[in-house]
């Protein structure tokens, strides 16, 4: 899913999410590897039933890796699939099913963003090759050397639907899993699925339908273990949305790959994290072992059970299924693959978090959640956006000075490194003017022998010029200490251009962007090299002359210094958000709207609003609408959300397109060899009636980003109508080989002849009906459920021929596979988003100690005291020293109130503003105070004994309850409870999750409560947020609370180590 940095939030947020997958090696003994033996148990210590495998994922990183060189050939390209597939499944050894999903046509609604992609991706290209070209004529006009024709470079835009890679990689996924059932035991009882490019739909979607269907079915178990590998970090929220407890996603491990990509912080060195440096780099790794990690669901279910839990009592029940599928619609807000995000939400400056806390606040008074198994309240919705839109000025300002402080400490840092530069070159000067003068003195005490002086020059010359080779090399190691190995912003040393394409790992959260720019990658990539070095060295040796004709003493080269003007070359900021009449600039800029046209703005919303119901319909149910799309390049501002419950979000289902159509909707002219060539007029011809689809020039906006990465890509949206119409009229002139590619295909199951399957499937072709459907028997099939038929390209007991001879995999002589045409179960009804009856939870991971670094970030560590003290209340250093997390810098460690000298920091104020009271470390040679008896401001404060985020006797802290005054959170005897009143009222005929379409109300209160739950909630006179009546040690009252007054973790008297209960 389009969230930058999503899955890196997630596991910095929530790190116990994550471990690292154990992975068995293959053994070499005397030259000959001895493979893992898969039928072995697993060194993770569970067994899986079933592994799904979203292989778009697979096939971009061994097309066009990295890390390392790129296979020549496309029959290369499936032999480095094999080679991943079987570590994959050697890492999770299913025991039942293996199902492969390849990326079919998708809805419309995606189709626009992969247009957008492969349009960019098409345009770096071209600009990469003419940066060739004109280096390829500057080496010609030097040497007069004409450099051969570059080779045309792969387009990895081929891993499309309808294009012939896509025929040969199903052929050769088919050979593949017959290879494996012939030949490895692990695969014996595993039944294969394979769904290839020409069946509709993005690979995850496919698989998530395949569960969906399963779970609706009588046979199906309830405990069944499922492992899921892709990219996407959409595969979050789509595994919560199955509501399968025992779910794991597999993927690469993106903190092990920057380790080896980013310098160390502290010695600038690359190859290991902060925590284990040791001043050196790390020996080269192989970059094709990049180690695995599982994101567990069932943790990560455990720390949303805590985070979504509310403080305060509800008129409902609370049910933790319904408060998941709520957060999984709150993620949508801060991006998705079908909306541009809204533009006062960014998750790197704590969005979702601020939407779950108004989530939170609202639930108790708006009479229910605001989903239900896909479909949307937009009535509950309204009081979030209204509140959004209430900070949208407000957090547009606070952007724009954090921007201005971040741009101030680059500047100051870039000053710091030139002082130091300057201070290296005089350095040098002084070095070069001392052996001058011992050059000379040498000289005039040697002047009668003329070969000794000559001898003796020579010597100092060389000396000096050593010397000032070793302190420049100082300098430089210097300068590249202080890259902190994150992006440099184009307004420091690096401009626009050069920043076309650097988008790190954690960036990239789905397969898709592993392409954004593959068309100008590889081959171009090296062939530009070669040239750009050629012609470094002509202009090195041009610029060698040149010194040597003004200079009498030695050239020395001097590092070329980008031009820290660089934010010269940015396009001005015309919307400047974060200034007085934005919204009117804002939509005159982006839509040509004036502020005055509200119907239109109010239009653009609704189309908003529509997305958002068709997304949560999307992962909850499948796609409700092939055609359906967002009709413009940017999202309308909160602020404008109003009148939602009046909205219309009902959808026509329609049918998904053909493959030769996506292609046409998404390939530039560039990528056209990948349809036959009846096509190609149509895309290059200025006499096309649909030529204005493939502009070769088209504007990029910023849109107030640093990166062109980030740049909004204006082109022009397709006219589907009057594409199709053009297409049909070609279709008659394809050849049958070409209309093949464009038909849709069947499902296929795979098993062995060992599997119990295998009879059953005998028996269904021993009866001579190739187009009858018969129900699996669920006690062959591991309580698997749907139809099979005859596969019509099948013939038993006969030969499988190989697609990949020229690689050297050779024709299997006798297959003794067997395959089906596999059918999906067709239940009544729709999916229901709940734990199954009988379903056993797994045993809960999560300690007090983890649910607390969750809640505050890792910034409670410390309180009253050192960490580790005797005053401690958490010891977090497990957490920062986490492999994988290297979080050391970036939470838990704010500036000392004093210095070593005794001094107070002015750096701890403006730290800890507004953070609240309680003890801080005092001054050394004082003592710590574990208390304060001040009130309390921010986060926390005490009277008595609260603490960080505590309640206090006579005010209470944002977050705590007090007894004079109620907190944000917190309710008191005088401050009354903000969100205690009765449900506002509603519309007339207004009906739950209906729109205008009057479904009747869900059934509330599905599933269970959870752990926890309190169930005899305290009066609001003592109750603080989630706090306990009287005593402090009650766990049936949540965390916290106790003595008189308790405060979120803090109280008046009495508790776990002076905070209260626990």
């Amino acid at each position: 899913m389009g969230v930058a940095a999503f899955y890196r939030w997630l596991v910095r947020k929530y790190p116990r999410v994550q471990t690292r997958v154990a992975e068995e090696q293959p053994v070499v003994l005397n030259d000959i590897e001895i493979p893992v033996d898969a039928t072995r148990p697993n060194p993770n210590g569970v067994e899986f039933d079933n592994l799904y495998l979203d292989m778009n994922g697979i096939v971009h990183p061994c097309c066009h890796p990295q890390h390392r060189e790129a296979p020549d050939t496309e029959e290369e390209m499936m032999i480095e699939v094999f080679k991943c597939l079987d570590r994959v499944f050697n890492m999770v050894r299913p025991r039942k099913l293996l199902y492969m999903a390849l990326d079919g046509v998708a809805p419309r609604a995606k189709l626009n963003q992969q247009r957008s992609r492969r349009f960019r991706a098409a345009q770096e290209a071209e600009e990469k090759e003419h940066e060739m070209a004109k280096a390829a004529e500057e080496v010609f006009q030097a040497t007069g050397e004409r450099q051969p024709k570059a080779e045309a470079p792969w387009d990895s835009n081929c891993i499309t639907p309808g294009t012939p890679f896509m025929e040969l990689l199903a052929k050769s996924l088919r050979y593949y899993i017959a290879l494996k059932l012939n030949s490895d035991p692990a695969w014996k009882d595993v039944k294969i699925i394979l769904s290839d490019s020409n069946i509709p739909g993005e690979g995850e979607h496919k698989i998530m339908d395949y569960i969906r269907r399963q779970r609706m079915m009588p046979a199906y178990d309830p405990n069944t273990s499922h492992v899921i590998y892709g990219l996407d970090a959409d595969l979050i929220m789509l595994a919560l949305a199955t509501h399968e407890p025992h779910f794991r996603i597999l993927r690469e491990d993106v903190a092990w790959a920057d380790m080896l990509s980013k310098p160390c912080r502290k010695c600038g060195k690359k190859g290991h994290f902060e925590n284990e440096c040791r001043g050196k780099s790390t020996p080269s790794v192989d970059m094709s072992k990049q180690p695995f990690v599982f994101a567990h669901i069932d943790i990560l279910r455990e720390y949303l059970e805590s985070e979504l839990t509310p403080p305060t009592r509800l008129p409902f029940p609370f049910d933790l299924e319904r408060a998941i599928d709520d957060w999984v619609f709150l993620c949508f807000f801060v991006g998705n693959d079908f909306l541009p995000h809204l533009p006062s939400l960014e998750i790197r400056e704590g969005a979702l978090e601020k939407l779950i806390e108004f989530w939170k606040e609202e639930l108790p008074r708006s009479g229910g959640y605001l989903t239900h198994n896909g479909d949307v309240d937009l009535f509950r919705v309204q009081p979030i956006m209204d509140r959004i839109g209430k900070l949208e000025e407000q957090t547009f300002r606070e952007r724009k000075q954090q921007e201005d402080a971040r741009e101030r400490r680059f500047k100051r840092d870039e000053a710091r490194n030139n002082r130091n530069k300057t201070s290296n070159d005089s350095r040098l000067e002084a070095a070069a003017d001392q052996m001058s003068a011992i050059a000379a003195a040498n000289s005039r005490r040697e002047r009668e022998a003329e070969d000794q002086k000559k001898l003796a020059d020579a010597k100092n010359f060389a000396a000096a010029s050593e010397l000032k080779a070793k302190l420049a090399a100082k300098a430089v190691a210097s300068a590249s200490k202080s890259d902190d190995g994150d992006e440099v912003m184009v307004s420091g040393s690096m401009n626009a251009a050069s920043s076309a394409t650097k988008r790190t790992h954690d960036e990239v959260d789905d397969e898709d962007s592993a392409q954004d720019k593959a068309v100008a990658t590889r081959h171009v990539d090296e062939e530009t090299s070669e040239l750009l070095s050629k012609r470094a060295r002509i202009d090195d040796q041009e610029t060698d002359s040149e010194a040597a004709t003004t200079t009498d003493g030695p050239a020395v080269e001097s590092e070329t210094v980008a031009d820290s003007d660089a934010t010269d070359d940015l396009p001005l900021d015309d919307v400047r958000l974060y200034e007085d009449g934005y919204k009117s600039r804002y939509y005159n800029l982006k839509f040509k709207y004036s502020e005055d046209q509200v119907d239109e703005i109010h239009t653009v919303v609704e189309h908003y609003v529509r997305g958002l119901c068709w997304v949560l319909k999307y992962y909850f149910q499948g796609c409700v609408s092939w055609g359906w799309y967002y009709p413009y390049h940017y999202a309308p501002l909160a602020s404008d959300f109003s009148d939602l419950d009046m909205m219309d979000t009902t959808f026509e289902l329609g049918a998904p397109v053909r493959p030769y159509e996506q292609l046409m909707s998404v390939l530039p002219a560039r990528s056209r060899h990948n349809l036959p060539k009846e096509f190609s007029p149509l895309m290059t011809q200025e006499s096309s009636p649909i030529i204005d689809f493939y502009p070769t020039d088209f504007p990029l906006d910023l849109n107030g980003k640093k990166f062109l990465w980030q740049a909004v890509i204006l082109l022009p949206f397709i006219d589907q109508k009057r594409l199709l119409d053009t297409v049909q009229k070609v279709y008659p002139s394809l050849s049958p080989e070409d209309c093949a590619r464009n038909e849709p295909s069947q499902e296929l199951i795979v098993v062995s002849a060992t599997n119990p399957l295998y009879d059953f499937f005998c028996d269904l072709y021993a009866a001579g009906d190739p187009l009858k459907q018969v129900p699996l028997n669920p006690r062959l099939s591991d309580r698997m459920s749907g139809n099979v038929s005859c596969d019509p390209n099948y013939v038993p007991h006969t030969a499988f021929e190989s697609p990949l001879t020229v690689v050297g995999k050779p024709s299997i002589d006798n297959d003794r596979s067997i395959s089906a045409v596999y059918h999906q179960p067709q239940p009544e009804g729709s999916h229901v988003a709940v734990l199954l009856p009988g379903v056993q939870l797994p045993r809960r991971a999560l300690s007090a100690g983890d649910l607390e670094f969750a809640r505050t970030g890792g910034k409670s560590g410390q309180r009253f005291g050192a960490r580790g003290g005797a005053e401690n209340n958490r010891d977090f250093g497990q957490f920062y020293r986490q492999q994988g997390n290297d979080v050391s810098q970036d939470r838990g460690r704010g500036p000392r109130r004093y210095d070593e000298h005794g001094n107070e920091n002015p750096e701890y104020h403006a730290y800890y503003n507004g953070r609240g009271g309680g003890g801080r470390s005092g001054p050394p040679g004082h003592n710590q105070h574990r208390q304060s008896t001040h009130g309390s401001g921010g986060r926390g404060g005490s009277y008595s004994s609260g603490g960080n985020r505590g309640g206090s006797h006579y005010s209470g802290g944002q977050r705590g309850g007090g007894h004079r005054s109620g907190g944000h959170r917190g309710g008191g005897s005088y401050g009354g409870n903000q969100h205690g009143g009765p449900p506002p009222p509603r519309p007339v005929g207004y009906q739950p999750f209906a729109g205008r379409r009057g479904h009747p109300p869900p059934p509330s209160g599905q599933g269970r409560p959870p752990h926890g739950t309190p169930i005899d909630m305290p009066s609001a006179s003592s109750a603080g947020s989630r706090g306990g009546h009287r005593n402090g040690d009650r766990r049936d009252f949540g965390r916290g609370g106790g003595g008189g007054h308790g405060g979120y973790r803090g109280g008046h008297s009495g508790g776990y180590r002076g905070r209260g209960g626990y």
